[in-house]
């Protein structure tokens, strides 16, 4: 599953990778997941907004991390997390959209107008998670993206003779050594 990390580059540099950190350093779900950053792409003669907004449509789980600051708006009035929100909701609505908002409630009058204004349509539309620190960030975050592997049925709850390929359709069976599997056992 490819993931799509947007927060204000600037602000929240550390907490955008510690996410990617957080993933691929954890045995449990890095073979699960594809972590994009803007930051480890290398210098290139492309629109940064053309080529952001195409990792987002890429992307199967947007992971947005909101902050204090709203960060710098383009012409469309939108700054670049909030675009990208809106056109991950448009490209795939029932897509997996994670939020985690750094500070307390108390700290919530203070977030800039736009942030405010952000922060209350994601709240009204999904759940979301607080942090203080980084390594409450990455608990959360491993949290989350073992919960998604979970509903998607894709971490063994059981015996792996007992678990679902749920990759494989009719095809994957070989008829002929079901029919003699079930001769020999009627035989036996």
């Amino acid at each position: 599953y490819k993931i799509f990390v947007s927060a204000n580059q600037k602000e929240l540099r550390g907490e955008r990778f510690a996410i990617r950190d957080v993933v691929n350093s954890s045995e449990t779900i890095r073979g699960f997941f594809d972590v994009f950053l803007f930051e480890d792409l290398p210098a290139k003669g492309k629109s940064p907004v053309k080529t952001y907004l195409k990792y987002v449509d890429e992307s199967d789980i947007y992971v947005c991390i909101i902050g204090m600051e709203y960060g710098i708006k383009e012409k469309d009035g939108l700054s670049a997390t909030e675009r990208e929100y809106r056109r991950f909701l448009k490209r795939k609505p029932d897509g997996e959209i994670i939020a985690f908002v750094k500070g307390a409630n108390q700290e919530d009058a203070k977030r800039d107008k736009d942030t405010r204004d952000f922060f209350n349509e994601i709240k009204t539309s999904f759940i979301y998670k607080r942090f203080n620190t980084i390594e409450k960030l990455e608990t959360q975050v491993l949290n989350s993206l073992i919960s998604f592997l979970d509903d998607k049925g894709e971490l063994s709850h059981g015996p792996f003779d007992e678990t679902i390929c749920r990759d494989a359709d009719y095809s994957a069976i070989d008829e002929k050594a079901v029919k003699d599997y079930l001769q020999n056992r009627a035989v036996k």
